[in-house]
């Protein structure tokens, strides 16, 4: 669809809609004393002469608005309800339009048990987002990665996560993003406990205001408001073995005080690791055939900390920030042999390897923000402000010897040693007004930030009197990026039930790379425009519509640009590109929810100058992989969740069926050809939770997740099956999991564990057999503590944020 369709789609949507308008209509807001909206509800217009009639029913939307058509000529009440809240009976006229209700807390209200019966509705689709209720996850009582199983269109292991369909799925809290090293997200959601959790909303495509590269996702966890003041906290620890046993334990803290709310969390991992790989590679010019062997053998390490802190200044004001810190080391070695043979099976190569790799990481940052409501209810300033720095230092050593045809020693073939020093520093800021107009809501804003990478790399050569600076192959690197980004969306609420909403983005981004070992220096800059469209339908609380299309780029990360050459064998390395253009993405998503429990889901995305990391063959049998753009890649991805209850709510299920067919063009790359391919992938991913006795308080999980054979980017693997059980008990407090796991592959007709990977173009073939931790068990235990005392209120057993869901 080209702009000028896209905009006579708009032009038409829009008389339509407002030829609709020309209705009588009367709409609202229902808030809290503290101005915050009120979601679900219940506005009834009525006769007062008839009190068993009620004209019009309706409910507020996450915004606490509510809207009527025509009301009833007869009604003139209207009758606001909502659980926890007071009740509210206003007098009500034809000649009212607009009506604003504000309800009071029912401090009175003391419910010993809540019991609802019928169909509850777990996931809600809304403009740009499924909204998901963590009331009806089986998992609240464990960890927020456990819970993600449940969450539609998400797939979890317990370890890692994704949004399905996308290349990368970020983590915000209230809506702000955790700035934090990809593993200490994981670590930072193993720490959090489930039951802070007041809904997940998954974004599929994000609007203009969000910050991020290309096909990503966001995972928006929505905390429950503090009641109870106090200390409050919970530990947990893991020990599992596959090969080698691993360990990792979390400590979350949480204080709350009036109007100061703390949250600390600190973590570690140590995980030691086991693979062996057996890689045959066919040079199919020269007819030359490599065969290589290694085990590789290490630990990681890993520590991190967190420090979220918020502060309501006024209730109009508030204060915030969060500190973060982690570090991680890493230390591996490969052993093993290469062997490379001529097109007659003479040898070129015969050598053994010793390769030893160390690196140690740094990541800290720290945000601040700033939040101010105005008067006017909606209208609200965010101003957030952010600080990142990186240090990675990688070592390489690598001994290579020749070696006889018996396999013993016979000469010193390269010893060479690799520095690889990295440091990063990232500013950042985001200034974003949104205010509310009757049935729009419009938000403006500034997203701007500022980075520097730079890396010193040195290649020591091995000589008889030690190692010295290879100053040809050394290189000093830097890369400076400047983004800056204006951004508006506008959404209205039409006609019940119907709403749409507007954006755009205009982007500006400068490079200045500086190559200091050739004196070589270059910039390039450049403007795009990328608008977003969202089109939601609720026809009735059965049938939900909604249509998303989206305009995404996405930048070259800094090691595509990097030139300095890294060797993984004797006979490969891979290098940067320094002539890399940013990918543009057009995405359009189609989902419909029918019955409350099912949603479906298409989406079609297309990516122009798509990167890909190409491998080919020089002159010399040297294997060099280094990243290209590709040109134009497609794909559809067609899925069906539906997420329930059933044994009398003593089984829960989540079932995600998914179809994945994608399209690649010719790759033409300094005489290497790539011919174009197509290819679909099934996909099934079934999660069971079974309680086993609700007096003991036993239950088991089942996980089970199958995917046939996939071709993406030339590489092809194996049909996968992943199983999964989990045993748990909880007593008091503490929960204690048992738990295994297990991957199967099936190729040339046999069911393994062992994992192949084969590569091929017009220039190569690569086949890789690699043997790693297939099958593992392990445990976990939870222990949660601290003052669950709510302040002027008796404890419940539904708390304050369960208990304002409308029965």
């Amino acid at each position: 669809m080209n702009i000028k369709q896209l905009f006579s789609v708009i032009v038409i949507g829009w008389t339509f809609t407002n030829s609709v308008q020309a209705q009588s209509k009367l709409n609202g807001e229902i808030y809290t004393t503290d101005g915050f909206p009120i979601t679900d509800a219940v506005a009834v217009l009525k006769d007062s002469l008839n009190h068993a009639m009620a004209y019009h029913v309706t409910y507020s939307d996450s915004l606490g608005r509510f809207f009527v058509v025509d009301p009833n000529k007869r009604a003139n009440q209207l009758f606001v309800s909502c659980l926890g809240y007071k009740q509210v009976l206003l007098p009500f006229s034809l000649k009212t339009s607009h009506l604003r209700v504000v309800l009071e807390k029912d401090s009175n209200l003391n419910l010993d048990e809540v019991i609802v019966k019928g169909i509850r509705q777990r996931t809600k689709v809304e403009n740009d987002r499924l909204v998901y209720n963590m009331d009806t996850n089986p998992f609240s009582n464990d960890n927020a990665l456990e819970a993600f199983k449940y969450v539609p269109f998400v797939a979890s292991d317990g370890q890692r996560f994704s949004i399905i369909g996308k290349s990368e799925t970020k983590i915000y809290v209230n809506g702000r993003e955790k700035k934090l090293a990809s593993d200490a997200v994981g670590d930072y959601l193993k720490g959090l406990s489930a039951d802070q959790i007041k809904s997940i909303e998954v974004i599929h495509s994000p609007n203009s205001s969000f910050r991020g590269e290309g096909n990503f996702g966001i995972i928006n966890i929505l905390l429950k408001q503090k009641e109870d003041e106090g200390l409050q906290g919970s530990l947990s620890t893991q020990v599992w073995r596959t090969h080698y046993m691993k360990e990792r334990g979390n400590l979350n803290l949480m204080y709350h005080k009036n109007k100061l709310t703390l949250n600390c969390m600190v973590g570690f991992s140590n995980q030691s690791d086991w693979k062996k790989d057996e890689t045959e590679s066919f040079l199919k010019e020269t007819a030359t055939t490599t065969w290589q062997k290694s085990k590789i053998t290490g630990f990681t390490r890993r520590a991190n900390g967190t420090i979220d802190w918020s502060y309501q200044l006024s209730d109009k004001d508030e204060l915030g920030g969060n500190l973060n810190f982690s570090y991680s080391k890493l230390d591996w070695t490969n052993k093993g042999r290469l062997k490379q043979t001529d097109a007659n099976k003479e040898d070129i190569l015969n050598v053994q390897h010793n390769n030893d790799l160390e690196r140690d990481r740094t990541d800290a940052g720290i945000n601040l923000f700033y939040q101010h409501r105005f008067n006017q209810q909606g209208q609200v300033l965010n101003i957030d402000f952010d600080y990142i720095y990186n240090r990675n230092k990688q070592f390489v050593w690598n001994r290579m010897d020749n070696l006889d045809d018996n396999l013993q020693y016979l000469s010193p073939y390269n010893y060479y040693q690799e520095i690889v020093p990295q440091s990063s520093n990232v500013w950042s800021s985001k200034m974003e007004y949104r205010q509310n107009i009757g049935n729009n809501q419009l938000m403006a804003g500034l997203d701007s930030y500022y980075s520097k990478i730079n890396n010193k790399d040195s290649f020591m050569q091995g000589t008889d009197d030690g190692y010295a600076e290879d100053k040809r192959q050394s290189s000093h690197f830097a890369l400076e990026e400047w983004t800056s980004a204006l951004f508006a969306s506008w959404k209205r609420e039409w006609i019940s039930g119907f709403s749409t909403r507007l954006g755009c983005r205009l982007e500006y981004t400068n490079y200045t790379t500086r190559q200091y070992s050739l004196k070589e220096k270059s910039k390039n800059n450049f403007i795009k425009v990328l608008p977003n469209l969202y089109l939601n339908y609720r026809l009735s609380p059965n049938h939900v519509f909604s249509y998303i299309f989206s305009n995404r780029m996405e930048r070259p990360v800094f090691s595509f640009f990097n030139p300095f050459k890294v060797y993984t064998s004797a006979t490969s390395y891979t290098t940067g590109n320094a002539k890399l253009k940013p990918e543009i993405m057009y995405g359009q998503t189609l989902q419909y929810q029918f019955f409350k429990r099912y949603i479906f889901q298409a989406t079609y995305q297309r990516i122009n100058n798509q990167i890909y990391e190409l491998t080919f063959a020089t002159d010399d049998n040297i294997q060099v992989t280094t990243p290209v753009n590709a040109g134009r890649f497609e794909y559809v991805m067609l899925a069906l969740n539906t997420n329930t209850s059933y044994l009398k709510e003593y089984a829960n299920s989540d079932i995600t069926v998914s179809y994945l067919w994608q399209r690649m063009n010719d790759i033409e790359y300094e005489n290497t050809h790539a011919k174009g391919y197509h290819n679909g992938v099934f996909q099934i991913d079934l999660n069971n939770n079974f309680t086993l006795s609700k007096q003991r308080k036993i239950s088991f999980d089942m996980n089970v997740s199958y995917n046939t054979k996939d071709v993406s980017f030339y590489t092809e693997t194996p049909m996968k099956l992943y199983l999964y059980g989990q045993l748990k008990k909880r007593f008091k407090a503490c929960q204690l999991s048992l738990y295994g796991f297990c991957n199967l592959y099936m190729y040339d007709g046999k069911m393994t564990t062992r994992w192949q990977n084969k590569y091929e173009n017009d220039n190569i073939q690569r086949i890789s057999l690699i043997k790693g931790e297939p099958i593992g068990g392990g445990l976990r235990f939870n222990y949660y503590f601290g003052n669950k005392k709510v302040n002027g209120l008796q404890e419940r057993k539904s708390s304050g944020a369960e208990a304002k869901r409308r029965l």
